[in-house]
């Protein structure tokens, strides 16, 4: 069965060399235990029917690790802002290649391509799933979301040096791929023994899931790199002076802090039913 690092490990292989690709399959590898704590909370999601309450917190919460459109919006804002500021650039070419490589992370997500907002297709499977869109109230957004948001944030629209928005989009975008790729069968399975969705709902709900998978990802993902080499030629930066050990750990422990607490929560769910 895969797991998480076998599905991203091969598209990390599909890199030329380069100090991105050395580093991503050196610290990938040394998060298992954050990617099993991931898997668990999809794994223990997806084999049975859960309370309405259990899906609120889920679907709320797990939303805010996955939407990030507006986030990469935000670092192309910021660059071409340098721009307009009169920033000393080496390369504009190069800048507005990078600034064009990141409009194509977001295409889909924006119904530029596709018609439909990755928003809108998110908002139908949680709430087929729930059964309405109650999951919305904030009330259900976990301090462990919040926090995961809040430092995604921070690297991307906050830190001083853009380069280090550039890389924390790279590592989104191929664990994102890793993501869907995992979940999209459990979720197929889940929805089909559940018996309350038609197949015309089970497809609508599965959209958002499958609209990323195959080469949607993998291609944000390149387009990610290319985006991190036009920038350090625009501003003749040397990406091999970055380290991605701290992104890629923080990442994946304050994404591993958000769905260990929704297992814990569907765990202490079923506990409670076998109880009554």
């Amino acid at each position: 069965m895969k797991n998480l690092i076998s599905i991203i490990t091969p598209v990390i292989d599909q890199m030329a060399e380069c100090h991105v690709k050395t580093q991503l399959l050196s610290y990938f590898p040394l998060q298992t235990d954050n990617l099993s704590i991931i898997e668990n909370s999809f794994i223990h999601l997806t084999e049975k029917k859960q309370e309405k309450e259990t899906l609120n917190l889920f679907f709320k919460s797990w939303s805010q690790t996955n939407n990030s459109a507006m986030t990469v919006a935000g670092l192309s804002n910021r660059m071409t802002m340098l721009v307009h500021k009169d920033k000393p650039i080496k390369s504009e070419h190069d800048l507005f290649k990078s600034v064009a490589s990141l409009n194509r992370i977001v295409d889909e997500d924006l119904a530029v391509v596709g018609r439909v907002l990755h928003s809108d297709l998110f908002y139908t499977m949680a709430t087929n799933i729930v059964g309405d869109d109650s999951w919305l109230s904030n009330q259900y957004l976990s301090d462990e979301a919040k926090a995961f948001k809040a430092w995604k944030d921070k690297n991307s629209l906050r830190d001083k040096d853009i380069m280090i928005g550039l890389l924390t989009t790279l590592v989104h975008e191929i664990y994102t791929h890793g993501e869907v790729e995992y979940i999209i069968p459990k979720f197929e399975s889940w929805l089909r023994a559940d018996g309350l969705l038609t197949e015309q709902e089970i497809n609508s709900s599965l959209a958002w899931i499958r609209v990323h998978c195959g080469a949607t990802e993998k291609d944000h993902f390149f387009h990610a790199v290319d985006a991190v080499y036009s920038y350090s030629k625009a501003f003749d930066v040397d990406v091999s002076e970055y380290n991605l050990e701290e992104i890629i750990t923080d990442y994946l422990t304050l994404k591993s802090n958000v769905m260990g607490a929704l297992d814990k929560q569907i765990s202490e769910a079923k506990t409670l039913q076998q109880q009554l």
